[in-house]
């Protein structure tokens, strides 16, 4: 009989932690996008686009980082796809094996923008040299990107095109 109270007073002791715990814990709900004025949203997006070709111009893989995990890209010649961002570093680790890249110039970004998206285009002029050959390829065009703002709040590009000329 002694056990039986015993566990009876364990399990009620038991419940009313449950319950407690249940009450006091906070759920994690979704970050609403900040309202945020067109020219606040340009202003952000502007210096993402700065820094972006500022690590880009390194030639390294760290301008990769700017991009969601997995994105949708679309290029000349190529199909519309989803992409992520470890086979862009594959594809860029081959690029960079066999060409010296160099960002000659890039225009000033215009905007459309959203609460939680903004798409953002600008002309550049690059160039890539073969290694081996030393022969010249020059890619000028209009970069095309769409920025999504992520649950954290921050920034990341979700889609990427160019319209080469």
């Amino acid at each position: 009989m002694k056990n039986t109270k015993s566990l009876t007073l364990f399990g009620l002791i038991l419940l009313s932690v449950m319950i407690l715990g249940c009450q006091n814990q906070k759920k994690d709900e979704p970050k609403k996008p900040v309202d945020t004025s067109v020219s606040d949203l340009e202003t952000v997006i502007e210096k993402h686009i700065d820094s972006f070709y500022t690590v880009y111009n390194r030639f390294d893989y760290d301008w990769i980082d700017f991009f969601e995990d997995e994105f949708t890209n679309v290029f000349p010649d190529t199909p519309i796809r989803k992409i992520s961002t470890d086979s862009t570093k594959a594809l860029w680790k081959d690029i960079y094996e066999r060409y010296e890249v160099q960002l000659i110039s890039r225009g000033k970004p215009t905007f459309i923008t959203s609460k939680d998206m903004v798409i953002s285009h600008n002309p550049f002029n690059e160039i890539f040299i073969h290694k081996k050959s030393r022969d010249t390829a020059k890619n000028v065009g209009t970069y095309i990107t769409a920025w999504r703002r992520q649950p954290d709040d921050s920034w990341k590009i979700a889609f990427e095109t160019v319209q080469n000329n």
